[in-house]
Order: C-alpha cells, then structure tokens, then sequence
C-alpha cells in the first residue's frame, strides 16, 4: 500500500464527526477553496473507483461550456466530490476510500496542470446520498466560510443516467418531487453528458430535456429545464467507460483498461495492485 496515505487523518476525523461536509484538499495557494472572484462551482460527484477518463470529460466540457455571457472560465472551481455514506465500512469493496482520494488526487493535480486558470480544484467529503442534501452541504460550507452563498452557483456533472434518477418521483415519496427539489434547482444547475448506451439512444437522451421543456414529464415543472445542461458528448468511445468495466478488465488481466484512465491513475492502479482478482470483490 502507497507510505503516502495523506487522506487517512482527515478521512477517519470526517467519519468520527459530526459534519455532513468537509473539504480535505484544495489546489488554491492561500488554502481556501473559493473566493469572492468564482461564481460556479462545477462538483463532479462520483465513486471514483477508479477515476476516469468519463469523468474527464465532463470537466472539460462543463469547463468550456458557456453558461452566460458575464461568466469566465477562471471564475469556475472544480469540486470532486466522495460520498462516504456507508462509512461504517473503512475499507468497502472493491477499493478502500483511501485508495479513492489518492486516485482522486492524481486527478486534481492533473486538472491542475492542464487548466491552470481554474484557480481552485477541491476534493471533499459528504455523508449525503442524496443531490439535493449535498447542495444543501456544500452551500451551508460556504456561507460558514464568509461565501455569499446566492452569488454562487451549484453545477452538478452528470451521466444521462444520474439525471434519469435525480429526477425520479420514488426516491422523495411520500413528498411529491416538485416540493422536494424546487430550492435544489433554484440554487443549482445540473451539467449532463450523454452516453452511450444499448437501452437508449442519444436522440431519445437529447429529447428527454426537449420534453421537460415542453411539459410532457408531469412530475417535473417545466421551468426545472432551464436549470439544465444536456450535450452530446464529444467522443463515442469516452461514452462507454465505466468504472465497473475498468474493474473488470482489471479482473480478467485486459490491459484494454489502461487508455481509459490517466497515466498516473494507471501506474497507481498497478503500483497499488488494485482490483486484483485475488482481492474479494
């Protein structure tokens, strides 16, 4: 295992604590997150198990994509984001939380060198499940730290089919999901990819926002989508990485994973001896 282990204090102070949200890395030099000057936060939230190069490009493209006219992109900061809501579990399968943050943290010192004008790339923990209590979170986060949380908003990166479950009528019953998500989508966006899939194509993923648009999901207020960002993606093949796929071709010894991550998440991966077939899964 890595001698580094840097996230293992403040990972085992968040379990022990109180706090629904804490921010354990940033890239700023003065050691804050945010500053008056951002007004976007674009939070990828995510397993990271591993990161990826899926993962990749919805922070370049919700990094270049043009929300408004007043905004610039070195008023954008990176939030990559860790949920340990299952925490009781230090060491969950397939990889330990730990492990994630390292691999976690590659990536922040990679979107670092390769974006230097977005200033503030973060990595933070909640204990949230849910979208709309991790807005609530990071929000009260930056009102604690002098933010004006109304001059900030909220982006959560998204696959097609997070956005399919965020917006969900069973997962807020007996609450109606109008009553349930009208603060979240007054102080949020949400910033969406298409992917491939085999159950649905990309004209049906782009109408899905057409038909919010114009009423056709009863349970979601039309005005819900201009809060919403759905764009194609850029690359065919990025569209199919998951996760769960790098893993398995870790599991079968398919070096075919290896151009799906970035070079230092590869070396770690090895190094580390993740995923390995030997490891209980």
């Amino acid at each position: 295992m890595t001698s580094l282990r840097r996230f293992y204090k403040p990972l085992q102070e968040f379990i022990s604590s109180p706090s629904d949200f804490k921010l354990i890395y940033s890239t700023c030099k003065e050691n804050k997150f945010v500053s008056s000057g951002i007004k976007r936060i674009c939070v990828l939230d995510s397993s990271f198990n591993p990161p990826h190069l899926g993962h990749y490009a919805l922070i370049k493209e919700s990094l270049s994509h043009n929300y408004s006219h007043d905004e610039k992109q070195d008023e954008r900061a990176i939030l990559l984001l860790l949920s340990v809501k299952n925490a009781d579990k230090i060491n969950p399968a397939p990889e330990s939380f730990e492990n994630r943050l390292e691999m976690m943290y590659l990536m922040a010192q990679d979107l670092a060198n390769k974006f230097p004008e977005t200033k503030h790339i973060g990595i933070g923990l909640t204990n949230h499940a849910k979208f709309v209590d991790k807005s609530v979170s990071i929000l009260n986060y930056l009102h604690i730290n002098g933010i004006d949380k109304n001059q900030m908003k909220l982006t959560f990166l998204v696959g097609f089919d997070t956005l399919i479950r965020i917006f969900n009528p069973k997962y807020y019953l007996p609450d109606k999901l109008s009553n349930s998500l009208e603060e979240f989508m007054k102080s949020t966006d949400l910033f969406c990819l298409t992917r491939n899939d085999d159950k649905i194509t990309i004209d049906e993923q782009s109408n899905y926002l057409t038909d919010i648009k114009e009423g056709k999901h009863e349970h979601i207020p039309k005005h819900w989508s201009d809060n919403i960002f759905l764009i194609n993606n850029y690359s065919a093949n990025v569209g199919l990485i998951s996760s769960s796929s790098i893993r398995a071709d870790i599991i079968a010894s398919n070096n075919n994973w290896q151009d799906k991550v970035i070079p230092e998440v590869k070396d770690f991966i090895i190094n580390e001896n993740l995923y390995s077939p030997k490891k209980k899964i």
